[in-house]
């Protein structure tokens, strides 16, 4: 018994010894981005970043303006969620499903624990609004062009023979060259470490090259925070205090009518957005950057974003679905653009129809088609225009339904 008692106290001894080892492992590496990786992810039983994880990082508000409540469709949830699709929400953990129409909410779900009012992770939908913002610069005044060299204000790169050349449009259409591993679901590495680290600039800027500016596409979150870091750059060069949060605020939140402040998450306090992920918003905002788009960068008579910088936003760069931080299938039967997220963040544009459709969820099928675009994002087109024409068919007959008020109970699933 004593001997059983004294291997005991070695295997224990040794188990502690082990667990203090790894536990101080992050930080004799270099790497103690794991520990808020693991809090705010691994710990909760998650595989990878979540929708619900705000409240693990340091915020910046983006602050809505007046309230536009949309306009509500006389057809307003007369034309059913069909029942194959409602299973596949709940399959998938959908949070919320919006179809707007010539400008009307048609249809609105949301499965519970989500509400209208829930504010989730729109992970990349992030990088197209970065786009939109560098489109803005560039009318305000702040960037000559969205063709300049991201080196007229990264210094550190105007010697080297490709950052040196590397343009704000290239990093936007993810063809500049960048050097990066692109992974989502393993703790070490960069891009969990851009996810849950504190030094975004100082990371991404050190990455370097790999290939010359404009040759090829290589999808790169990366390259979205390097386009972040000359942007607010630019912004702070004529307005020292201006954050690419207020930016937003100013530019699209506040002039969209928003409904509600938006959260921005930063890298840490005194640091700077996170603009190749993490905004956090409910499906009605959304919903109104696709519209925005829709419409040309138009905004009840105010031209908030350039005609011409939308268009080339949503047309093809170098590879036939991608263009400026903008997915697309323009050869579909219903063609469409789309802002793309993690685990299937969709806003999806489609523009023949006057459709913009938003998806927001825990998670997504990974079906694949042409390799690129997931399947489900074709299933939810076709059955966003199935709506709308089942609600123009049934116009002569339809009696209007009120508009739902801001207290009114959200539906749910079930």
């Amino acid at each position: 018994m004593a001997q059983f008692k004294r291997v005991m106290s070695i295997v224990v001894k040794g188990l502690l010894a082990l667990v203090l080892v790894m536990a101080a492992l992050p930080a004799v590496t270099g790497n103690q981005y794991i520990y808020r990786a693991f809090r705010a992810t691994y710990l909760k039983g998650h595989t990878t970043a979540n929708i619900d994880d705000a409240s693990a990082f340091d915020q910046r508000i983006v602050k809505a303006g007046t309230p536009q409540p949309w306009p509500v469709s006389p057809f307003y949830n007369q034309t059913p969620v069909p029942a194959d699709l409602v299973a596949w929400h709940e399959q998938f953990g959908t949070a919320a499903w919006l179809v707007v129409h010539d400008g009307q909410v048609l249809q609105e779900r949301y499965f519970a624990p989500y509400t209208a009012e829930s504010r989730t992770n729109s992970f990349s939908v992030a990088k197209t609004v970065t786009t939109m913002l560098a489109g803005a610069a560039v009318a305000d005044g702040y960037l000559l062009s969205f063709d300049e060299p991201v080196s007229d204000f990264i210094q550190e790169w105007v010697r080297n023979p490709r950052g040196g050349k590397a343009t704000f449009a290239q990093f936007s259409a993810m063809s500049a060259g960048h050097n990066w591993t692109e992974s989502y679901y393993l703790p070490l590495n960069p891009t969990a470490e851009l996810y849950y680290g504190d030094q975004a600039e100082a990371q991404v800027l050190a990455a370097g090259f790999e290939r010359d500016p404009g040759k090829e596409y290589e999808y790169n979150s990366a390259g979205t925070q390097v386009l972040a870091v000359a942007l607010r750059r630019a912004l702070q060069r004529k307005n020292p205090q201006l954050t690419l949060a207020q930016y937003l605020s100013e530019k699209f939140w506040a002039p969209l009518g928003m409904e509600h402040d938006a959260i921005w998450t930063v890298d840490r306090p005194d640091g700077m957005e996170k603009a190749f992920c993490c905004i956090y918003a409910t499906a009605r905002d959304y919903a109104r950057l696709g519209q925005l788009l829709l419409q040309g960068g138009q905004w009840q008579g105010k031209q908030l974003l350039d005609a011409g910088f939308v268009a080339r936003m949503s047309l093809p760069d170098l590879q036939p679905f991608y263009g400026h931080s903008l997915w697309m299938d323009h050869t579909y039967k219903h063609p469409f653009y789309l802002f793309q997220g993690h685990l299937g963040q969709y806003i999806i544009v489609v523009p023949k129809e006057q459709l913009v459709v938003v998806r927001l969820g825990q998670t997504r099928d990974k079906d694949r088609a042409g390799e690129m675009l997931p399947k489900e994002i074709y299933r939810y087109v076709d059955a966003a225009v199935e709506a709308a024409r089942q609600a123009a068919a049934a116009a002569p007959v339809a009696v209007p339904v009120a508009a739902p008020t801001a207290a009114a109970t959200p539906l749910t699933a079930g």
